[in-house]
């Protein structure tokens, strides 16, 4: 790929400020967060009892950004009720002073609120809208939408299509995380199976589609195709007929560019540091490599692709990038998100002068262990150079490390 060309933008999650600050070390030319009332994705923690976004701390996070000369794109994207508005007026008005760089929103309503109380900050369509074609692209963009986010559900060669009719729209696309098996996740499953407790379109979905469901085989069959019988099974584990694996689209980030994609977004708010900072570099490292104009071996694809199997993922597809997915789309065996590596500790910063590193522990891990390091500065995963490692015995082997447990390594 030719070094003139764009290079698009990686735009990484941020569940709270700690992943915000991860987010832009470890490559991100933008970051999207929001508030949890107005937001698709709720904290998993009680309002004072973690971190997480509030009206106090997001001029921080705004400023954190652009001060790493990243974007800031706060999220309103939920589907609104009446009483929602009334919260969501002021939020906006705070909005229209912070100067973020784009709200995305999904709710019609919403981005009527949008242009009438911060008319100055641009607007990205969300994903939940369920954008497919031409026509309802260029219909937002006759209302002043600058961005479109894609439909997890559009190929790529129909992307391309919107990008050659509609040149003067952005255009983005989720490249990596997890799918929703209902469209573009617009879904009340989780609804119906909690009595209305896990509002899915409000940011509290229970993921009841990845649940484990215990049952005798079952065959049933459509009443208009008799002859036609679908079966269920399940092991000893249970059913996971609705289980999606994971987006992963990192050997086919060429064909987007040339799709006219300007922004690749991972999904993954809900999801930890160790798979912000993995996913983020992966991605980092492979988008500059291909704007560099410089060729990507089989071998280095698959490098970047074990490393992203490092942070939790339920397996991987590519999606509707080519068509329709077909069974290899699921996972039917479990419903968790599994790694090859486990995160057992996060630096913390420098213990002494002698540059050894405090550490956070976060899993248990043994004295024979092999360590390996993930810092932003790092160029890794990369197939001429192979990972630095680092063997020590742990002051109390198979147990969490406390923080403050030096390291001999320096730090990058």
């Amino acid at each position: 790929m030719p070094s003139s060309v764009t290079p698009p933008e990686l735009l990484l999650p941020a569940g709270d400020p700690v992943k915000l600050r991860y987010a832009l070390a470890y490559g991100a030319d933008a970051v999207y967060f929001g508030l949890a009332m107005a937001s698709l994705r709720t904290p998993k923690v009680k309002p004072g009892q973690g971190p997480q976004f509030t009206p106090a701390n997001l001029p921080q996070a705004i400023s954190d950004c652009h001060a790493q000369g990243a974007k800031a794109y706060v999220t309103l994207n939920i589907f609104a009720a009446n009483h929602d508005l009334k919260r969501i007026i002021p939020h906006l008005e705070q909005l229209e002073d912070l100067r973020p760089d784009a709200l995305i929103i999904s709710d019609p309503g919403i981005i009527r609120l949008a242009k009438r109380h911060a008319p100055y900050l641009p607007i990205h369509l969300s994903t939940q809208a369920n954008t497919l074609n031409v026509s309802a692209c260029a219909f937002w963009q006759d209302l002043g939408i600058e961005r479109v986010i894609l439909a997890r559900e559009v190929p790529v060669r129909e992307m391309a299509q919107i990008h050659d009719e509609l040149p003067d729209l952005e255009l983005e696309c989720f490249v990596h995380g997890s799918l929703c098996v209902a469209y573009s996740g617009r879904c009340v499953i989780s609804d119906y199976l909690t009595d209305n407790s896990k509002n899915s379109n409000k940011g509290m979905c229970g993921n009841s589609c990845r649940w484990e469901y215990e049952n005798a085989t079952l065959q049933v069959n459509e009443t208009s195709r008799p002859d036609t019988v679908y079966t269920f099974e399940e092991d000893a584990h249970g059913s996971y007929m609705l289980n999606s694996k994971d987006l992963c689209l990192l050997r086919f980030l060429p064909e987007l560019m040339d799709a006219g994609i300007c922004s690749f977004k991972v999904e993954g708010r809900t999801k930890g540091i160790h798979y912000v900072a993995t996913v983020g570099q992966v991605y980092r490292q492979a988008i500059d490599t291909l704007c560099a104009g410089r060729s990507v071996s089989t071998e280095q694809w698959d490098l970047w692709e074990s490393a992203l199997k490092q942070s939790a993922n339920r397996g991987f597809t590519e999606g509707f990038l080519h068509g329709k997915p077909g069974s290899n789309g699921y996972t039917y065996e479990t419903s968790k998100s599994r790694s090859i590596a486990t995160f057992v500790a996060a630096a913390t910063g420098l213990s002494d002068d002698q540059g050894r590193v405090q550490l956070e522990g976060r899993n248990p891990f043994s004295t024979t262990d092999a360590l390996e390091w993930l810092t932003p500065k790092r160029d890794y995963p990369h197939a001429d150079k192979p990972h630095r490692r680092h063997r020590r015995p742990a002051r109390r082997a198979g147990a969490p490390q406390p923080p403050g447990l030096g390291d001999t390594t320096p730090h990058d």
